[in-house]
């Protein structure tokens, strides 16, 4: 059976500091449902992740954020991970990309701390929910969510997206 991941491009929203191993889990699982999945980062060439308390390892960067075009994804993925999403906080490419996002209910999954840019950037959120959350176009993860129930949650996301397309 088709996964609804087929053929989607989907952009991973990153600066250096993000937590290293749920982003690699995430990208694999990604990768296996059949997704084209681009590192977008303001690093060229690599990024570097987080992971136990110190700098990790290296990520081949995809795309340049300031050369970036919402348009160009299907769905969007702001990790977890406090000194990255401090670096998208304050860079307005990394805005400019996430506003489009929310603007457009465009499919987009924020864990942990990236639900922070989600925030900044339009979505408009009463609390920061405890558990994976569904809301509308979006996914909201906790850190340290379960990766594939956070894959269940934004399979769902992108076949109503995917469904609600072929209606128009």
């Amino acid at each position: 059976m088709p996964s609804p991941f087929d053929g989607k491009t989907i952009a991973i929203l990153v600066g250096s500091g993000f937590e290293e191993k749920p982003f690699v889990a995430l990208q694999r699982a990604l990768t296996a449902a059949g997704a084209k999945v681009k590192v977008i980062s303001r690093d060229t060439g690599l990024t570097n992740g987080w992971a136990d308390g110190a700098w990790g390892l290296s990520y081949p960067v995809d795309g340049h954020i300031s050369e970036t075009l919402a348009v160009d994804y299907d769905a969007l993925v702001v990790p977890d991970g406090k000194r990255h999403v401090e670096i998208l906080l304050n860079e307005a490419h990394a805005k400019r990309i996430t506003s489009a996002f929310v603007r457009e209910h465009v499919p987009s999954l924020f864990i942990g701390s990236g639900m922070g840019l989600a925030q900044e950037c339009g979505l408009s959120l009463s609390e920061i929910p405890e558990e994976i959350t569904t809301m509308d176009a979006f996914v909201l993860a906790p850190a340290g969510g379960d990766t594939e129930e956070i894959m269940v949650a934004f399979n769902a996301v992108i076949m109503n997206a995917s469904a609600e397309e072929a209606a128009a």
